[in-house]
Order: C-alpha cells, then structure tokens, then sequence
C-alpha cells in the first residue's frame, strides 16, 4: 500500500462512494456529519482545493483518506491552524489501524515540513461513542466543545509539536481555549 497526496480528479467518484460508505456507520448513530452526503461535484472541489490524501492499494483501491483544510482558503478549519477533515476509512479495511496511519503519515509527511506548523486541529462528534477516544490516543488533547447550528455538539481537539510557536499565533478564540486548558 501507499500514501499519496490527490493531484487530479480521477479519484472523485471513488472517494465520494468511500466517504458515503464510511460515514454510514455514523448516520445510524444519529450523528450527521457533511461527508456523508456530500456530492461527487463538492468532492471533485474539495480535491483542487484542499490538500487531499489517500491510502491506496497497489490496484488503486482508497483504504483511507484524510484532507488538510488551510487556514487561508476558502473552508477553515477553525482556528488558524491546518485542521484535518474527512478522516475516513473504507468499510472492507477498518479495524486494521489504517485511519492512524494516514492521520500520522500526512502529520509527519505534509502538515510538519510541508506547512512548518506548530500545531494541527481536528474535529468531531463530542457524542461520537469512541472517535474522541480514538484522536485522544493519538495525542490530540480537547480544547473546545461547541454547540453548532445544526445541534451537533462538535469537539476539537488539536496535537501541539511546538508549544511556543503555537502560543503566538494571532488566533484570540484559539488562545481563550488554549489558556483555559493550560496548554
């Protein structure tokens, strides 16, 4: 298997079909995240604008994939900080670890040199049964809970590799959060 970055579109039907089917799991737990209805036409956007990886089988096949949203385009995560979105796993691949591993591949491959970051966010379902778990024992630590429009009370979480840089980022919600959980 192996990881690549995204460079064309090819891959959209593919990639909107995994994150349908990996996101289904969460539509019958009543959690309602936009990946799993998002349209292959938002998906072929999201490639040419959004650093987008994939675990691949030699044959092509996505086992898993992950984006890396930048604070200076056109959807933030929310801090001033990369934030990774769509972490999803092929349903015939879970329980295999492979959601870790591209989560710390594009970490230490793409979000540490590529971006020069001092810290990476990520977010997801407070109510999730273990997906807060599972980014916890991955070393992100919660920093903020919030009740959003839609009623879904969203977490995120963030992994620090260099505290004092990530303390002088011009973010003022993101040091309120960071000073209330002495990080």
């Amino acid at each position: 298997m192996q990881f690549n970055k995204i460079k064309n579109l090819n891959t959209a039907a593919q990639l909107t079909t995994i994150l349908h089917r990996a996101y289904e799991a969460d539509v019958k737990l009543g959690i309602h995240f936009a990946a799993a209805a998002v349209t292959e036409k938002k998906v072929r956007e999201h490639i040419a604008s959004t650093p987008t990886f994939v675990l691949q089988k030699a044959d092509g096949t996505i086992v898993a994939t992950t984006s890396v949203r930048l604070p200076w385009s056109d959807n933030p995560g929310p801090f001033a900080l990369p934030h990774l979105g769509w972490v999803a796993t092929n349903p015939d691949y879970q329980q295999k670890g492979y959601a870790k591993q591209i989560i710390n591949w594009v970490i230490t491959n793409y979000v540490k040199p590529e971006l020069q970051t001092p810290a990476v966010t990520i977010g997801t379902a407070a109510d999730h049964p273990w997906l807060l778990s599972f980014y916890q024992s991955l070393g992100f630590k919660t920093i903020d809970i919030i009740q959003k429009p839609d009623g879904l009370r969203a977490a995120y979480l963030i992994s620090i590799f260099d505290n004092h840089r990530t303390k002088l980022i011009n973010d003022t919600c993101l040091r309120s959060v960071l000073s209330s959980k002495n990080l």
